[in-house]
């Protein structure tokens, strides 16, 4: 167990229960937000957080994650890092929870009664982690409950049994969104308030849970400088980004490169595409291995050197839930979006995005017609709307407010 105090004092105080560690750089969209979400609240209340030690998480504390911290170590085989996939399958059957182990950890560790007991809000990071709302309130009944929805996981899997192939898949997908589908609707209803990123995730998690309050906070990022004219002669550049580890991921960029960028090719022969993010597939590195014009960086320490030259950032997702982080990152460099729906899922300007279409033909074209008309005057202007819609000022105001006001209105 690796702990660190934490800070009381006049300030209120939050223990946030979080699936993972948050530290500058983390790797992954939902962790880019907690660390914007712990830093917005750090500055007004006393918050300490409560983790599992994965590996993972030992890696944050070694990467500088700072603030008070605890993290529970568990008991028995599912705890253990390489039996991970065990956990999460288990996970699965019970309705996408948090793994058994944490949930004992939790409810055994002294130290983390303790800090549950002196909160005046306790909030759950990613919705599996709501599901230990039952072991918190027992142990402080008057405590404020926020629950942090960073996508509806029943949205996921009952998508994953749209689209799967396999009909041993489709039925498994199936029984997982009925699963999930009981289990959010206890942690939804049981919290005195749901943040989501969308006012399309508030009407999900109403349809799920008639009696929960839903709040709509817009992820906060830090506003980067405007993506530079590209020189006339550099070779037009196409970027999809993201954890290519993640099967969500992989599958767009191997449906993107199957079906759409042969007629991008086609259409505009000095075009280039590269996908940027960690632990690209086999499957996907041999498609790239027979085209020159597609490049697979694998992990890199800042994607900011491959996504600001991009003429158009892709966004072909078939499968997840939530606000698409990538989509939200492009609109605020001004640079060019097409993506599929479900990439351009919680957008809510229509205009934001040059096209959205399932249609690979259709998608194409409309890179095409990008790559080939460099004119940004529009995403200049959908920049500046980007800007005061998911900037870090207007997120650090809206969940801080959110907070004083939950507290304001007394214990339980």
């Amino acid at each position: 167990m690796h702990s660190s105090p934490p800070v009381r004092g006049a300030r209120p105080a939050v223990a946030s229960v979080t699936k993972y560690v948050p530290y500058a750089g983390i790797a992954h969209a939902g962790g880019e937000y907690a660390l914007q979400h712990h830093r917005a609240l750090e500055a007004e209340f006393a918050l300490t957080a409560i983790a599992p030690a994965s590996a993972l998480n030992r890696e944050a504390v070694a990467r500088g994650a700072s603030g008070p911290l605890l993290l529970l170590s568990g008991s028995g085989p599912s705890a253990q890092d390489r039996l991970k996939p065990i956990a999460d399958v288990a996970s699965l059957l019970r309705g996408s929870t948090a793994h058994g182990w944490f949930a004992r950890a939790l409810r055994r560790s002294v130290s983390a009664s303790r800090i549950l007991e002196e909160a005046d809000v306790i909030e759950f990071q990613w919705s599996e982690m709501g599901s230990l709302i039952p072991i918190a309130l027992a142990r402080n009944p008057r405590a404020r409950v926020v629950v942090i929805a960073h996508d509806v996981i029943t949205q996921r899997w009952s998508r994953a049994a749209e689209t799967a192939r396999s009909p041993l898949l489709r039925a498994a997908y199936a029984i997982a969104a009925k699963a999930s589908a009981r289990r959010e609707r206890r942690t939804f209803e049981a919290a005195d308030r749901v943040v989501v990123f969308s006012d399309k995730d508030a009407r999900l998690v109403r349809s799920l849970a008639p009696t929960a309050r839903p709040e709509v906070v817009r992820p906060g990022f830090p506003v980067p400088r405007p993506a530079a004219p590209r020189a006339a002669h550099s070779s037009p550049l196409v970027v999809f980004s993201g954890a290519m580890g993640r099967p969500d991921n992989d599958e767009a960029a191997r449906w993107f490169l199957q079906r759409v960028w042969p007629q991008v090719r086609a259409a505009v022969p000095a075009a280039r595409f590269t996908v940027v993010g960690a632990n690209p597939s086999v499957a996907l590195t041999r498609l790239a291995a027979d085209d020159e014009s597609v490049s697979i960086t694998g992990f890199v320490e800042s994607m900011d050197p491959f996504i600001e030259p991009a003429d158009v950032i892709v966004v072909p997702l078939h499968n997840g839930a939530g606000v698409k982080f990538k989509t939200i990152d492009a609109l605020l460099r001004g640079i060019p979006v097409v993506a599929t729906p479900v990439g351009a899922e919680g957008i809510e300007r229509e205009d934001a995005i040059r096209r959205i279409t399932d249609d690979p033909d259709s998608f194409a074209s409309a890179v095409v017609e990008v790559l080939q008309d460099p004119n940004r005057d529009h995403e200049a202007r959908i920049r500046d709307w980007a800007a005061d819609e998911y900037g870090l000022m207007a997120f650090r105001d809206r969940i801080r407010t959110l907070y004083t006001e939950l507290i304001e209105e007394g214990p339980r």
